[in-house]
């Protein structure tokens, strides 16, 4: 995959489009994946609590922690878009506890803080090494935090057929299940969609 590529396939139209679709194939998809993110956040957030949040686009996943009501000590959003980036501060201007980075979620050794949980939602289909990303994003975790993922995991055949060229053009690489289990400290793992979603919680 080409980041230049998936920079460029985010900045159409300003990434203006994201936010109209997203629903649309959160309904169609997502739906029972991001229920399990809700359950996380509720078990799991609170006002004393760190979010860390890699591929954070424009906003959506910090708006469904605020459309549950529940509070956080802090929230930092990185992503390297600058047209999502630019829909999410303008989401959340004048909030003193958000904040958002242009930075390449592979790049990580900027980050000296650690946080109690992280999220990171449809991202990384799009990068390379995927067990090596998530295993030293751990890193990131304090004592007991908490890190919870959404992939686009390697479907049924007859769902990979139809969704191919949708696929491709997103410049998404599906996720294989020998990837994922070289994920470090699994405790919890989903399939939903035919296995093109999979959630995955983990816990230090």
């Amino acid at each position: 995959m080409d980041r230049n590529d998936v920079r460029k396939l985010y900045s159409i139209g300003n990434a203006k489009w994201y936010d109209p679709l997203r629903p649309v194939y959160s309904k169609l998809f997502l739906s029972k994946a991001e229920g399990d993110l809700a359950n996380f956040l509720k078990d799991n957030l609170d006002e004393s609590k760190t979010v860390l949040e890699l591929g954070c686009g424009t906003g959506v996943n910090l708006e469904k922690i605020y459309s549950l009501n529940l509070e956080f000590k802090k929230y930092l959003g990185l992503d390297f878009s600058p047209d999502m980036l630019k829909i999410a501060k303008n989401k959340f201007r004048n909030n003193s506890i958000v904040e958002f980075r242009e930075t390449d979620i592979t790049e990580l050794d900027d980050i000296k803080e650690q946080f109690d949980i992280i999220i990171c939602i449809i991202v990384i289909s799009h990068l390379q090494s995927r067990p090596d990303f998530v295993n030293k994003s751990q890193r990131l975790l304090n004592k007991n935090g908490n890190f919870f993922l959404i992939l686009h995991t390697k479907p049924e055949w007859y769902i990979n057929f139809w969704l191919s060229p949708f696929i491709w053009l997103s410049r998404m690489s599906l996720i294989s299940d020998d990837e994922i289990k070289k994920f470090e400290n699994i405790k919890v793992i989903n399939k939903y969609s035919g296995n093109l979603i999979t959630s995955i919680e983990i816990y230090r």
